[in-house]
């Protein structure tokens, strides 16, 4: 997708965030290789320890989602994004301290490289196809999330739990 394609998309997604109450913005970046799908594994002790998903984090004020999402690929993987290619969808979500967190997915081309975690966010990581995705540890959200990436191969049903702008 062309980058003032994002751009747009994301002027509807902040409108309906804020039109719906969410408190933080969080990204997810989905990243293939040779067909499989990487995860990465949160630390013991952290919220949802234990449990895998995709790389990602917390928008910073200023940022944009698409830059957001390279800067925490490369943070927790060491991977450099080549570009954001497509808007996945999002889902919402909460934790101890967050009462409504939405989670913005987007697919992204990484430049040859291998993973290297941070040690403080995630202690493992996986690349997985539709058979493994059983055998990890996951919450129910991200699990249907990543089910759908990995069955529907990023199509246009992505992992959207709402269009853009509900």
């Amino acid at each position: 997708m062309r980058p003032e394609g994002l751009a747009r998309i994301e002027q509807r997604l902040r409108a309906g965030a804020r039109r719906d109450g969410v408190t933080d913005l969080v990204v997810g970046v989905a990243v293939f290789r040779n067909g499989k799908l990487l995860v990465v594994r949160r630390v013991p002790g952290a919220d949802l320890g234990g449990m895998y998903e995709l790389p990602g984090g917390g928008v910073e004020n200023g940022e944009t989602l698409t830059e957001s999402a390279v800067r925490e690929l490369f943070e927790e993987t060491r991977l450099v994004a080549r570009s954001v290619t497509e808007f996945l969808g999002w889902f919402d979500y909460a934790t101890r301290t967050k009462p409504k967190v939405r989670k913005f997915s987007f697919l992204a081309e990484a430049e040859p490289g291998e993973v290297t975690l941070d040690p403080s966010e995630h202690d493992a990581y996986a690349w997985i196809d539709a058979a493994a995705l059983g055998t990890l540890p996951m919450a129910p959200d991200m699990r249907e999330a990543v089910d759908l990436l990995i069955t529907e191969e990023c199509g246009p049903a992505g992992i959207r739990s709402g269009p853009p702008n509900r």
